[in-house]
C-alpha cells in the first residue's frame, strides 16, 4: 500500500472525503484490509468481491488525494430494523484523527436503520473505545467467535437516540 503522509506531515493534504465504494475499489480495499486487520481476519478475495457487488450493501470509502484511507461495509437485517456493520477500518497511519468516527457516522446514516450492530474482537480496545464514544453499548459476547478462539463482542446503537439531540 502506498504510504500517503498523514495530516501534519509537512505537505498540504486534502480533507478526506467519504464516497460510495464500487468494484473498481477492490485492489485498494484489499490493501486496506491487510493493513488494518490481523491476517486471520482479512476477508478472502471472494468475500471482498461480494461486498463490492452485492445489491443492497452499504459500502463507503474514505479517500484523500486519491488514496483510500478507510472502508466501511454494512447491510440491513430484520426488514430494515437492524443494520450490521460488517467491516470498518482506517489505515494505521491515519488512525487517531477522528476519521473512524466520521466513517462510522456516515455508515449509520447510509444504513438508515433504527438499530446498528457490529462485532469486534475483545482485544481491540481502540475500536471498542471508538464504539463506546459513538454511543454503542455491548449487548452480547460470542465465545470463540474469531479464528484462534477469541471472543467477539456485539455492540449496538439506537440511532433514534442520537437523532433526538
Amino acid at each position: 500500500m502506498s504510504s500517503h503522509p498523514p495530516p501534519g506531515a509537512g505537505e498540504a493534504t486534502a480533507e478526506p472525503q467519504i464516497l460510495r465504494a464500487s468494484l473498481s475499489d477492490l485492489a485498494a480495499e484489499r490493501r486496506l484490509e491487510k493493513a488494518c486487520f490481523p491476517r486471520e481476519d482479512v476477508w478472502p478475495l471472494v468475500e471482498s468481491l461480494w461486498v463490492l457487488i452485492k445489491p443492497g450493501m452499504v459500502r463507503l470509502k474514505m479517500v484523500s488525494s486519491g488514496e483510500m484511507l478507510g472502508f466501511l461495509s454494512g447491510y440491513e437485517q430484520l426488514s430494515g430494523k437492524v443494520g450490521w456493520i460488517s467491516s470498518i477500518g482506517i489505515t494505521p497511519a491515519w488512525q487517531g484523527r477522528g476519521l473512524g468516527a466520521r466513517l462510522l457516522a456516515a455508515g449509520e446514516r447510509a444504513l438508515g436503520t433504527p438499530l446498528v450492530r457490529l462485532t469486534v474482537r475483545a482485544s481491540n480496545l481502540r475500536a471498542i473505545h471508538l464504539y463506546e464514544q459513538s454511543g454503542y453499548r455491548q449487548i452480547k459476547t460470542i465465545r470463540g467467535y474469531y479464528v484462534g478462539g477469541e471472543d467477539g463482542l456485539v455492540f449496538e446503537k439506537d440511532t433514534r437516540l442520537s437523532q433526538a439531540f
